[in-house]
């Protein structure tokens, strides 16, 4: 719920649209700071990865420990398969023209800039 807010969008208010819309927000601040966390780390290493072109992130399991504590709200659908996709979109906006590569394993993620 948006403050300030009109006597129609209360009348209108549904339960169900706003927990949905708190879970999509703290998924969403959820993926910026393992964004952020990737961006920082990968500036921190860059020298080392000057010759390889590339970035191993072994964090992946970062994903699926998406929870709703800030909000209260549970979120049944926190397995890493759920959020995986939208995050390997993430890191295509935030890595353009760069390749993202997911071992089968689902353990680590490559950037891959050569």
């Amino acid at each position: 719920m948006k403050f300030p807010i009109t006597r129609e969008s209360l009348q209108a208010f549904d339960i169900a649209k706003e927990q949905e819309e708190l879970r999509e927000e703290e998924l969403q601040k959820h993926f910026m700071l393992i964004l952020d966390s990737i961006c920082k780390d990968l500036k921190r290493t860059m020298s080392s990865n000057s010759k390889e072109k590339k970035y191993v992130w072994r964090n992946i399991q970062a994903i699926s420990q998406f929870n709703m504590h800030s909000t209260g709200i549970p979120c049944h659908n926190t397995k890493m398969d759920d959020h995986l996709p939208r995050f390997i979109e993430k890191l295509k906006e935030t890595f353009i023209g760069c390749d993202i590569i997911m071992d089968p394993l689902k353990t680590y993620l490559i950037i891959d800039w050569s």
